[in-house]
């Protein structure tokens, strides 16, 4: 939810016994208003009001820390494992999160804004960089990272997005391993999904679809979008009901969002079972090492507790590590697994020589804006159990014949000028004269943000440890254009989508890009590809859709076993050698279903006890 204000209005702030009215009518005073409001849901979120939905929290409850299984992060992934694995009864599991329950605003779809530098963000910060995103209001970038239950799938915008075919191929190929083929993982796919959408159910797409799972998956439909839409495939792009299959084209997403609310993996996955007996939870409770014997066998872990004590746990079976692109490595790493001179030179000891933290990608998002027509007045309440924002999706291959994209345009309609404010400064961290700028040129008009993804980059970064000091927060070079392909592909991209400009509908409403006069393109032809280049580089952000720093082939096997170890897995985006055509949540929790069946069946031998 945006605080639907214009610049003639005022927020209504209560602090202490003074009332102050906050004017928004420029980007400093957007984000101190946001700000204002993270710190009431800060307060309301001491009352617990959402922790009915979950599991208790039973750290320190017990006279013996010892589990068949522990699982490491109640994230994506970890809370998919977590439900897997405590499904026969037979295995007990202790799932452990470093974060809380979900407060409020994680729950509510119309919330997301609030999200972002919250109590409930891990708050990483990149490694500086002078190669991209000048125009931010520092050299680095913020890496949002969900610190509760339900992890990332806490924060995001919530559109379930599983990618294209190409990608999973491409997974089996480096693998070794046809199991990773889309037409073998699609059953996973299947397995979490529940599709409450009539006619996707009654399309060709159906049998790609399961309403059978936990996942709650629906769309929300926006009339308003129809014009965009037949703009879309007036300039030669397919207009489709469905992209699940790897369909491209332009569409109105589905979402994890239904009866009112969010559908993280821990409202999907944990909250229906929150009384299975064999299921045990700590939450605020952090891992700090993983435990090896003399073998090298996982046999535990150390955590350290809210209440500020170290405490071993013991695992009679496997450690699963779902803690997610950032924290994972980063375990691995403070456990002695990791590059051997990295690791000497911070003082761990080596157990297996593996090139964890190497491979970090994401998608590279590059932000257009585009005016829309004049201001319209049927403005209504915004419903904060929706989804806040009208959103059309789409996958494009620059290359006609190819099937698979190379970007991902996602396209968000606001209706008000303040929004625009909130997003330029607070969501994308742009610098306050461009946001007012922006926002002065955008004020009377609708306005198309469209958030262009590099869905195949070809450049990557690397994590390291900062110290040995597991509270230390890792040292992150997010590598975006360190491979000077990428800026070529995006600036072709942008020329690509902007050919909408010309279509019927949008001539009609006066579309027109919104020409910040970036200092560092001063000179350029606007339009030309030195132009979309320098521009590509100076609003360059990030969708946080990080993967790639425990790599299947590398790092880990094929079945997510940690390489020169035993007992210990890998199971979130982090073993993605290369990342998919989109969002990352929807085949985080695909890996974690099928992590869940190959720990199972690994495992059989034990299915007696």
């Amino acid at each position: 939810m945006y605080l639907e204000c214009d610049c003639e209005c005022v927020n209504k702030v209560v602090r202490g016994k003074h009332t102050v009215y906050a004017y928004i009518m420029d980007a400093v005073s957007a984000v101190a208003s946001i700000v204002t409001i993270q710190k009431a849901f800060f307060v309301l979120a001491a009352l617990h009001l959402t922790a009915y939905w979950f599991p208790k929290d039973e750290s320190g409850t017990e006279k013996e820390y010892r589990y068949d299984f522990i699982v490491v992060g109640a994230g994506s992934a970890g809370c998919v494992v977590a439900n897997r694995l405590t499904e026969s009864g037979k295995f007990s599991v202790l799932l452990i999160e470093a974060g809380p329950d979900p407060p409020m605003e994680s729950m509510l779809p119309g919330t997301i804004l609030f999200l972002k530098n919250s109590h409930v963000d891990w708050n990483y910060t990149s490694t500086n960089s002078s190669s991209w995103g000048k125009t931010h209001r520092s050299n680095s970038t913020h890496m949002i990272r969900g610190k509760m239950l339900g992890g990332t799938s806490a924060v995001n915008f919530m559109a379930y997005v599983r990618g294209n075919p190409h990608d999973f191929d491409t997974w089996a190929q480096i693998s070794n391993d046809p199991s990773w083929r889309y037409k073998n993982i699609l059953r996973y796919f299947k397995k979490s999904e529940k599709l409450n959408d009539p006619e996707i159910q009654q399309s060709r797409y159906r049998n790609a679809h399961s309403t059978d799972g936990y996942l709650k998956v629906a769309r929300q439909l926006h009339p308003e979008l129809d014009s965009y839409l037949q703009a879309f495939k007036e300039t030669g792009h397919n207009v489709v009901l469905d992209t699940s299959t790897g369909d491209l084209g332009y569409t109105q997403p589905l979402f994890n969002i239904a009866d009112g609310y969010r559908q993280s993996s821990a409202v999907a996955f944990l909250s229906p079972i929150k009384n299975r007996p064999n299921l045990h939870v700590w939450k605020e409770a952090l891992v700090t090492k993983i435990i090896f014997d003399k073998k090298k066998n996982a046999v535990g872990v150390e955590v350290l507790t809210k209440e500020n004590k170290t405490v071993k746990v013991q695992s009679n079976k496997e450690v699963i590590v779902s803690a997610g692109a950032i924290n994972s490595p980063q375990l691995l790493m403070l456990s002695g697994i990791g590059p051997k001179r990295h690791l000497s030179d911070i003082g761990i000891t080596t157990i297996s020589n593996l090139p964890v933290g190497k491979n970090f990608h994401d998608h590279t998002p590059v932000t257009l804006f585009i005016k829309m027509g004049n201001l319209k007045d049927d403005q209504k309440p915004q419903n904060p159990h929706e989804f806040p924002l009208p959103l059309i999706i789409g996958y494009v291959a620059l290359n006609k014949s190819q099937t698979y994209p190379d970007y991902q345009s996602l396209n968000l309609l606001l209706k008000n000028p303040t929004a625009v404010l909130q997003f330029c400064s607070f969501t994308f961290n742009f610098k306050y004269d461009i946001c007012d700028a922006l926002y002065n040129k955008c004020k009377n008009s609708q306005t198309l943000v469209s958030i262009h993804n590099l869905v195949h980059p070809k450049s990557r970064g690397e994590l390291l440890l900062r110290s040995n000091n597991p509270k230390d927060y890792p040292l992150i070079d997010i590598g975006y254009y360190s491979n000077k392909a990428d800026v070529d592909t995006e600036a072709a991209s942008i020329e690509d989508f902007l050919k909408v400009l010309n279509s019927t509908y949008f001539k009609e409403a006066g579309a027109e890009f919104v020409d910040i006069d970036l200092p560092e393109c001063i000179g350029l032809d606007r339009g030309s590809k030195s132009f979309w280049r320098c521009y590509s580089q100076a609003m360059l952000t990030s969708t946080y859709h990080y993967a790639g720093t425990c790599s299947m082939g590398s790092v880990v096997d094929s079945r997510l076993r940690v390489k020169g170890v035993r007992r210990l897995r890998v199971a979130d985006a982090s073993i993605m050698p290369t990342t998919v055509s989109g969002n990352t949540n929807a085949p985080t929790i695909m890996i974690g279903e099928k992590a869940a069946d190959m720990i199972i069946q690994d495992n059989s031998k034990w299915s007696c006890i």
